[in-house]
């Protein structure tokens, strides 16, 4: 364990523990790296040291614990001495020093011993504590140094780091300073050697006793081997190696004296140890690598410090060794090994002479060389060098040792596949082993010449091997690399190269560093010889030519002729950057030109990408001229350009501009490399004049095989503006520079014409981009003139133009005409000739150029056509937008419909649907370039040409909106708003700009505005005076347009559209906002106006759009924009006061809302009513300034001088019915105010006006008076209604003070007798009172009761009762004659003629009725609540009201609302009886009077069971086709749903009576009791079949409960049809609760849904609970649920618990999600509590496992406790324990023990249940049987499993029936031998049915199940025919 980790070798750790003695006056050196002066003085250690090894005894005060610590370290297990050394190092840190040392000796013991330990962990915890004891004793310690330094010195050379590390620093805690600790170990060198030489005698077995694994012993030794010599290395290293080598014996001081004689010691130290282990040989040949590089580092130590022992004999036994070192193969060892080698043989040179050199060093470095060095590159490689010059000279053959080596060394590199730190090691040695060779092999010939062998060195292996390798060529199959490349052409007989085979090049790719090592290897060595021999260089550069032309010659036969070709290029890249650049002038006269002069010819003629490319780059790194020029001649010389030229012009331009494809790329960089500065034009000229003619030829020539010549020079003109951006135009220095010198008249003439030569290709889009360039902004390089770009930017426009001159839409057209004004009309005409697809195609090509040139022809931009081309981008794109979205809406519309068409159709559709998609593909096109253009793009624009550019996309997007007729409103609206957002996102427009752009895009128009306009005073409104007279077309225009406002206005933001101020400005943070007047200088108020007025359009409406974005906004920013509210009421207040408003008497302001507000016909007043119930009732936002304000200028407005403006009397009410209700709330917390002031007195001055109205003769006085001042009366006092059906709640929402209640008695006393005295028969039917009278009664009562109720008298509550019951019952009479109508409609007239009756009957509604009977109602259901009062109120008039012939006209009106409540149920019933259609008209009459039906919901839960049934006799009675039970489904299922009257619904059929008949067919009230419960159950009933005793469900319950789930489960969680069916099941379900257990008709139920329904509807169920699916893991965890899934849970609890589900159906409307989860949480709930076999049978049947696991932990969780709480509750009170049988309970272990016993017998049977009851299965268990067979003890266990199991009921109603089984198997009742039980699982019968022969009795469900499975009538036993 951890060998060698983290460890120095002897001589680095040396050197790292040696200071820099430099400048210091005695050169101490430190150990460690830190320096000083002092040292441990001798005198202060012992004389002489006893033997350390053996224990010492201990003195007799030595601290007992410290002693156990002690001895415990003696254990082996190595925890225990962990946990010993922990304490006693802290012991030693807490005691005293005195203490201390005396355990010192015995430490001394262990510590040596514990060095030696396996455990790393120890031997670290050693340390630590030996650093404890150090600090502890101090200089205690010097008596002791000696017997510790050895194994202390030891330690620190430890092969697991962290051991080391912590015996150095303990050794540093003992000696701080540096000089110290090299004074201790100078000390005790003696001592340490001794203890490194015992350690190094140690043998495996010596180390522990037997009981230690082999395993851990060796590894234990050869860490003590490796430390010890390591160890023994460094101190040599350390004191003769720097400290003492300057000491001789000579020295006259002290301290020279002591250093010779620690030298001497050491000496001889070293001496003894290298003769006792015999030179360390045997730990040479040690098998552990670890110990054989530290004898290296050992033995190098001795060669350096110790040379005198090696003599003669030890230089015999140890060269061999050491020179023959190189069959070592462990790379670990390698580096030592080199040191020791290399040091030897310096330090010994005369040593080679005692070994054979050839054999035992020669053969084994050969054999190194060839394994790759055995892995050791880096450390081996850069020392081959140093090692060839060890070698004597005369003791090789030079030559035969160069080939040798060479041979070698480079057939290691293939051993392995080199990495890149690898490859640059190889070639760096390669290259200095060669160069070292040619330079000293003439030293070592002998006398011969030399020139051969370094030719041969050259031929042989620079070229054949190197060069070749390099090239990659033996990766060409067809390349010739046989031997004969090493044949005897280059070679003599005595020098020929063994195994030359070997050489040759693996055929194996390498990695690219490879050959970039390589080829600058080559270089390197060429580089070198050309200044010393240059022969040499001319043969190496001919061989490397030879293989070159040998590659081209063989050409593509050659299969990686590609790679052949690169290698050679990147070659002579190299040689530009490694030796041109340098001045090196051989590569171009040795090697670049003999190359172009010998392969030109043959690269022109195979025209292959490679050789291009190559040729390439020899003239951009040699240059043209000295290339192609012969001699190096120069251009510069004008006499060499003229030849240059016609080499140009003659051998260059054809083949670079006629050649094929594949090359043409690299050809044309050829060629535009080949240009010089002084003949650049012509050459220029040249190119371009060759191109042109090539064009004309080919059109002239059609067959032409030519290349495209607008492709070539595109892709010209790309390259050179790519080499004018890179500035690699290094030939080109002065002319060629700029764009301006690469303009041409022939290259303009050849761009403009383009556009003329349709129909275009690619080609031309990328000649045109790449001349004029500006792909970017700074792509600033265009090759054509100004006028050229000009030409080319109106052939753009003309271009994308014609897609809009035969577009279908008016407004497209009309848009086109901005865009060409000056455009000659014969130029129209020829573009509308075109057809729509060559446009399209047209326009396409120039949107390309366009987007890819689009800074170059934004140049000289101030002219128009550039803002028109982007206008006309715009135009297109949102023309294909408004024709796909018409073809959308045209495929919707008809996709429902079937037509057949004719053949001449469908070619025409398919022909338009081919140019939608063109046109959409181009839309899309031009949407993506929009989108990639950044917003400084559009920032940048000139000013004019965004002003043009905004102009025309504003009156391009009026047109649209005015002119488009093909397209809905709505539609028309979003498609334009969200133009104008996309516009106005890309074109970041500033404030000022943007506003101006909304002025004009909502300026006055033909159609736009209507009643409200601009004033020219800024921010204010004039109204139009009188309406204007609108023709359709204007008005629907009209709409468009304020629906596309409105659109905007959502998307944009109400502050920019409307106010003019930013969409983020706050507060007076903006220095461009006024915040000082009253509106933004930018506001358009009127637009406000026009919008409110406008009231309602298609896609939106003032009320459910425009007004809530006003809102919101003046929520957020309420600063100064509210004062816009103020000039708009200004504004509407005016209008509404021009014209005569309706009577308020008819508007419901007891329940304004949205549709009240409709009904207002002024629109003005609409438009302020709506405005003041927007922000001042639904949003409270007004300042009470503002109010006042207003209110001060109404008043004002009520008179005009001294006569009352009757206009505004009749405003009046509808202003005051609106802000009255803010103003109480100021009111009620007495907040007084000077508005609130104002509004009291003015109230109080109305109030009198209307009294003296009252008080004036009729002749004095019109009618109408009277209504208007009653009616502002009446508005000034609000009611609110509030709550649903269950909870309505009328609030009347002043505190009236004493004179208004006052006041108003009056008032109340004065209107009886007008009302009185007006008509004298004022019950009978035919009053002549008008309608605003009769209206005005009613709500005067409603008022009077809810503010002076305690001041009425007598009279007056007679008077009120008797007006509320003739409403009442008007009402009721309506809606009976009603139904009358529609069941006369629906039995006796034609069904073709019923369904228009029914639409007549239905119709025909008295509307004064319902409106005077919903004000009776409002004021009746007052009445209720004050009778409520009557405990807690003493009053007379509650008392009053409560009793006698009151109570019993409240009783009479409460039976008139049921009856009228179920007279419209029945009406919904027999018209859906006829048909759905027919049901929808019925029931839509109701949302007429939604609130009247409200009202009636919440008469109908409160009416006690004597005015139900009394309610339900009269409909009876009445004999109608449907009953009251039919009615009340149709209500609850209604097809127009009204949830009020649905609750109520569901209520009625909850309760008594009617729940007795709203189940079950055939049941009627008659009974006390439904016959489906027993009196249907005769005994002939059990010879039934199941299927004829189920009973049957009313079908509107059915129908829903047995729908097929796969259809509901495909509906939307909230669709009605799955609320329907959900709350079927909860009537069901609560049915099933309301029944007995024991009734017969409950098990009816139950049998009828285990039969019929199938379980699948808790499918249904949990689609509402959404459950995490989590797969099964024994783990509990809580995971949280979602809010669905935790009202489900809720629910489902509550649901188990409280035994109803009426909680939730209550909430279930408004019908949302969440409502939705409840009751399906609560259905779950009361299933598993009624149901638990149902739901277990669905839940067992589940298959997806992850779901199951859910549901299972959702129900353990949240359903199972209460159920269980609530079975053993059962269990304990309902089942009856007699001296028979008994049952007990175990709540914690969820058992139930049920234990029967009769007379000798008896039985104890156990029932657990699960703790996710009901989903798993029940088990029961027999745990004791008496007296009872297993027979029948089995059978008796698997009775009362089976009534557990199948009981759809508590676990208590199983037990009671299988007692009773029980009971009856003693009394001697047969047992049914089908199921083997007495009474049957599902309807507890007997056994009844006898067979004729064998007697035995069966189950009639039991016998019918037989005969309908076996197909057989026989007899289960006998077989006989039953």
């Amino acid at each position: 364990m951890g060998k060698n980790k983290g460890r120095a070798s002897s001589s680095g750790l040396a050197a790292s523990l040696l200071p820099d003695a430099q400048g210091a006056a005695v050169p101490t050196v430190g150990f460690g790296g830190y320096h000083g002066a002092s040292r441990v003085e001798p005198a202060a250690l012992p004389s002489s040291s006893a033997d350390t090894d053996a224990p010492i005894r201990l003195p007799p005060d030595v601290d007992g614990e410290v002693l156990q610590h002690l001895r415990r370290l003696g254990r082996k297990d190595p925890t225990t001495k962990l946990k010993a050394l922990s304490t006693l190092s802290m012991l030693f840190a807490q005691k005293p020093g005195e203490e201390v040392v005396q355990i010192v000796p015995q430490w001394a013991f262990e510590y040596k011993r514990l060095l030696l330990d396996y455990n790393r962990d120890v031997r670290r915890a050693t340390n630590d504590t030996m650093s404890s004891l150090v600090m502890a004793v101090k200089k205690g310690l010097a008596p002791h140094l000696k017997s510790l330094m050895g194994p202390w010195w030891f330690s620190q050379f430890d092969p697991a780091a962290e051991v080391a590390q912590a015996a150095r620093r303990s050794f540093e805690a003992a000696f701080p300073q540096s000089d110290r600790r090299l004074d201790a170990l100078m000390l005790c060198v003696k001592e340490t050697f001794v203890h490194l030489n015992d350690n190094l005698k140690l043998t495996t077995q010596a180390l522990s006793d037997k009981a230690t694994p082999m395993d851990e012993l060796e590894d234990m030794h050869q860490r003590v081997i490796s430390s010890s010599l390591l160890a023994m290395a460094t101190l040599i290293d350390i004191l003769l190696g720097v400290k003492l080598q300057n000491y001789g014996d000579d020295s006259a001081n002290t301290e020279s004296k002591y250093h010779s004689k620690v030298r001497s010691t050491t000496l001889s130290s070293a001496e003894t140890a290298f003769s006792m282990h015999k030179y360390f040989l045997d730990f040479l040949k040690s098998k552990s690598a670890v110990i054989r590089s530290a004898t290296y580092s050992l033995l190098t130590s001795y060669i350096k410090y110790v040379p005198h022992v090696f003599n003669e004999e030890a230089m015999k036994i140890l060269t061999s060794t050491v020179l023959g070192a190189f069959h070592e193969k462990d790379p670990l060892c390698h580096s030592s090994m080199w040191d020791t080698i290399l040091v030897f043989s310096r330090r010994f040179p005369e040593a080679w002479s005692y070994c054979n050199i050839h054999k035992v060093v020669l053969n084994r470095f050969w054999h190194f060389l060839k394994n790759g060095c055995y892995g050791s590159k880096q450390t081996s490689y850069p020392l081959i060098v140093q090692f060839l010059d060890s070698i004597p000279s005369k003791a090789v053959a030079p030559e035969q040792f160069a080939f040798d080596f060479l041979q070698n060394l480079w057939a290691g590199r293939n051993q392995r596949q080199l990495s890149a730190a690898d490859s640059l090691s190889f070639f760096t040695a390669f290259k200095q082993s060669f160069l070292w060779l040619l330079k000293n092999v003439p030293r070592h010939s002998g006398g011969d010449s030399s020139g051969d062998i370094h030719i041969k060195l050259i031929v042989n292996v620079l070229a054949k091997i190197a060069w070749s390798d390099y090239l990659q060529l033996s990766l060409s199959k067809n390349l010739d690399t046989s031997p004969s490349l090493l044949s005897e052409e280059a070679t003599t007989d005595d020098c020929q190269l063994p195994h030359k085979k070997s050489l040759l090049v693996s055929n194996m790719r390498q990695p690219t560093y490879y050959y970039q090592d390589l080829g600058r290897c080559i270089i390197e060595i060429l580089d070198a010889i050309s200044i010393t021999e240059t022969h040499l260089l001319d043969v190496a550069c001919e061989s490397l030519l030879r293989d070159y032309l040998d590659v081209v010659h063989q050409g593509e036969n050659l299969s990686k002729f590609q790679e052949h070709v690169d290698q050679v290029a990147y070659f002579f890249r190299s040689l530009d950057l490694l030796v041109v650049h340098n001045g090196g002038t051989w590569p171009l006269e040795s090697l670049a030109r003999p190359l172009v002069e010998k392969s030109l010819p043959a690269i022109k003629s195979m025209d292959t990408p490679s050789l291009v490319k190559l040729l390439l780059i020899l003239v951009e790194i040699f240059g043209p001229s000295p290339l192609f020029l012969k001699n190096s001649q120069k251009i510069d010389d004008k006499s060499n350009v003229e030849p240059y030229l016609k080499v140009f012009n003659g051998d260059f331009i054809p083949w670079c501009l006629d050649g094929k494809y594949s090359t043409c790329s690299s050809k044309i960089d050829l060629l535009l490399s080949l240009f010089h500065e002084e003949c650049f034009f012509d050459q220029w000229s040249l190119v371009i004049e060759y191109t042109r003619a090539k064009q004309k030829c080919s059109v002239d020539n059609k067959s032409s095989q030519t290349s495209d010549q607008y492709e070539l020079l595109a892709l010209i003109l790309q390259k050179v503006r790519e080499r004018i951006t890179g500035e690699r135009l290094r030939s080109l220095q002065k002319n060629g520079s700029l764009p301006e010198h690469w303009r041409h008249d022939l290259l303009d003439s050849a761009a403009v014409s383009v556009f003329c030569n349709l129909p275009t290709t690619e080609s031309h889009v990328r000649f045109l981009c790449a001349a004029l360039g500006g792909s970017s902004q700074d792509d600033q390089i265009c090759f054509l003139s100004a006028e050229a770009v000009c030409k080319i930017r109106g052939s753009i426009l003309k271009s994308l133009a014609s897609v809009l001159i035969t577009t279908t839409f008016e407004w497209t057209k009309s848009a086109h005409f901005l865009l060409s004004p000056a455009e000659p009309e014969h130029c129209v005409n020829l573009l509308e000739g075109q057809s729509l697809s060559a446009n399209i195609e047209t326009a396409q090509f120039a949107l390309e150029v366009f987007e890819h040139s689009l800074f170059a022809l934004r140049i000289n931009e101030e002219d128009s056509i550039f803002s028109y081309i982007l206008s006309t981008l715009f135009i297109i794109e949102w023309e294909c937008s408004m024709g796909i979205t018409l073809a959308e809406d045209a495929l919707k519309y008809h996709n429902d419909e079937i037509s057949v068409k004719a053949s001449t159709s469908s070619s025409s559709d398919d022909h338009l649907d081919e140019t939608m998609l063109l046109k959409a593909s181009l839309a899309e096109r031009i949407h993506a370039f929009r989108q990639r253009l950044s917003p400084s793009f559009w920032n940048d624009l000139h000013s004019g040409t965004l002003t043009r550019l905004v102009n025309i996309l504003v009156q391009s997007v009026r047109y649209a909106v005015f002119q488009t007729q093909d397209l809905l409103t709505d539609r028309t609206a979003v498609l334009c708003s969200e133009w104008v957002v996309d516009m106005l996102r890309l074109i970041c427009l500033d404030h000022i700009k943007l506003q101006c752009f909304f002025d004009l895009l909502l300026s006055e128009g033909e159609y736009w505005p209507l009643w409200v306009k601009p004033s020219l005073r800024n921010g204010h409104a004039s109204v139009i005076q009188c309406d204007p007279i609108t023709a359709d077309e204007v008005e629907l225009k009209h709409h468009r347009f304020v629906a596309f406002v409105d659109k905007l206005v959502l998307n944009l933001g109400f502050s920019q559209v409307i106010l003019g101020v930013p969409g983020n400005q706050q507060c007076g943070t903006s220095p461009s906002i006024d915040v000082t007047s009253p509106v933004c200088s930018f506001s358009r108020a009127w637009v406000a106006g026009e919008m409110i007025c406008t009231w309602k359009w298609k896609g939106g409406s003032a009320l459910s759009t425009f007004l809530p974005a006003l809102v919101q906004y003046m929520k957020t920013e309420s600063c100064l924009e509210v004062s816009i509210v103020p000039l708009l009421l200004d504004t509407l207040l005016e209008g509404a006061l021009m014209h005569e408003s309706s009577d308020w008497v008819l508007f419901n302001a007891w329940h304004i809302s949205d549709n009240e507000i409709e009904k207002i016909q002024d629109r003005f007043l609409r438009a302020l009513v709506g405005l003041l119930y927007t922000t001042y009732i639904k949003d409270c936002i007004w300042r009470e300034s503002d109010a006042l304000v207003f209110f001060e200028q109404l008043l004002s407005s009520l008179s005009i001088g001294s006569t009352v403006n009757r206009k505004c009397v009749r405003t009046l009410p509808f202003i005051m019915c609106t802000i009255i209700k803010p103003l109480t709330e100021k009111m009620r917390l007495n907040e007084a105010s000077p508005y609130s002031d104002l509004v009291g007195k003015s109230i109080l001055s109305w109030l009198d006006e209307a009294i003296s109205c009252l008080s004036l003769n009729p002749s004095e006085v019109t009618q109408q008076d009277i209504e208007d001042w009653i009616q502002v009366v009446l508005s000034c006092f609000p009611l609110k209604i509030t709550g649903g059906a269950p909870k309505l709640l009328i609030k009347f929402e002043r505190q009236i003070s004493e004179t208004e209640a006052s006041l108003l008695l009056s008032l109340f006393l004065r209107y009886q007798t007008f009302y009185t005295s007006t008509d004298p028969l004022l019950f009978s039917s035919g009053s002549k009172l008008s309608k605003t009278i009769e209206l005005l009664s009613v709500k005067l009562i409603a008022v009077m009761v809810g503010y002076c109720w305690t001041k009425l008298g007598e009279n007056d509550w007679r008077f009120l009762f008797r007006t509320l019951r003739k409403w009442i019952e008007s009402a009721t009479l309506l809606v009976e004659e009603i139904t009358d109508g529609i069941n006369d409609a629906v039995i006796n007239q034609k069904p073709e003629d019923t369904l228009e009756k029914l639409k007549l009957t239905a119709c025909t509604v008295d509307e004064l009725t319902f409106i005077c009977a919903e004000s009776a109602l409002v004021t009746l259901c007052n009445l209720n609540h004050l009778d409520s009062l009557r405990e807690t109120e003493n009053s007379q008039a509650i008392h009053l009201i409560g009793s006698g012939e009151y109570a019993e006209c409240n009783d009479k009106m409460m039976e008139s609302i049921l009856r009228l409540f179920l007279a419209s149920a029945v009406s919904e019933a027999i018209a859906k009886s006829f048909s759905e259609e027919a049901s929808s008209i019925i029931a839509s009459t109701r949302l007429v009077y939604l609130h009247f039906w409200e009202l009636v919901a919440s008469f109908i839960v409160y009416a006690s069971p004597q005015i139900r049934r009394s309610a339900l006799e009269s409909m009876k009675l009445w004999g109608l086709a449907k009953d009251s039970v039919s009615g009340l489904y149709s209500i609850l299922f209604s097809l127009q749903p009204i949830y009020h009257l649905q609750f109520a619904a569901y209520s009625l059929l909850m309760s008594e009576p009617l729940c007795q008949i709203s189940l079950v067919k055939g049941c009627s009230l008659e009974e006390n009791s439904p016959p489906c419960q027993e009196s249907d159950m005769g005994q002939s009933n059990e010879s039934l079949p199941d299927s004829e005793k189920t009973l049957y469900i009313r079908d509107e319950l059915s129908a829903l409960i047995e729908m097929p789930t796969s259809e509901l489960l495909k509906t939307d969680l909230t669709a009605q049809h799955r609320v329907d069916v959900f709350v079927a099941w909860a009537l069901l379900l609560s049915h099933l609760q309301l029944l007995p257990s024991s009734s017969t008709t409950r098990e009816k139920i139950l049998q009828y849904i285990q039969d019929k329904i199938s379980p699948c509807i808790l499918d249904c169920i949990f689609q509402h609970i959404p459950l995490r699916t989590a797969a099964p893991s024994g783990k509990k965890k809580d995971i949280g649920l979602v809010p669905e899934a935790e009202a489900a849970a809720k629910a489902s609890k509550n649901a188990i618990i409280t035994c109803s589900l009426l909680p939730y159906v209550e909430s279930l409307w408004p019908v949302g999600v969440l409502q939705m989860a409840s009751l399906a949480g609560s259905l779950y709930g009361m299933m598993i509590r009624l149901l638990p076999s149902y739901v277990r049978t669905w839940f067992t049947s589940l298959r997806d496992r992850s779901l199951s696991y859910s549901i299972e932990s959702f129900t353990r969780a949240w359903c199972s406790p209460p159920l269980l709480v609530d079975e053993f509750s059962q269990v304990k009170d309902f089942v009856y324990a007699d001296e028979n049988f008994s049952v007990s309970v175990n709540r914690s272990a969820y058992e139930i023990i049920a234990t029967y016993k009769k007379e000798d017998t008896g039985i104890d049977l156990v029932i657990r249940l699960p703790s996710c009851y009901p989903l798993r299965h029940v088990d029961v268990e027999c745990t004791r049987s008496l007296g009872i067979s297993d027979v029948k003890c089995r059978k008796w266990l698997l009775s009362l499993t089976s009534f557990v199991r199948n009981q759809n009921g508590a676990i208590a109603e199983a037990i009671r029936t299988w007692k009773n089984n029980f009971d009856k198997e003693f009394e001697g009742v047969q047992e049914c031998p089908i199921c083997y039980s007495i009474l049957h699982t599902s309807n507890h019968g007997l056994p009844r049915l006898a067979c004729k022969t064998c007697k035995h009795k069966f189950h009639g469900a039991c016998l019918y199940k037989w005969f309908s499975t076996s197909n057989k009538s026989t007899c289960p036993l006998c077989q006989t025919p039953f």
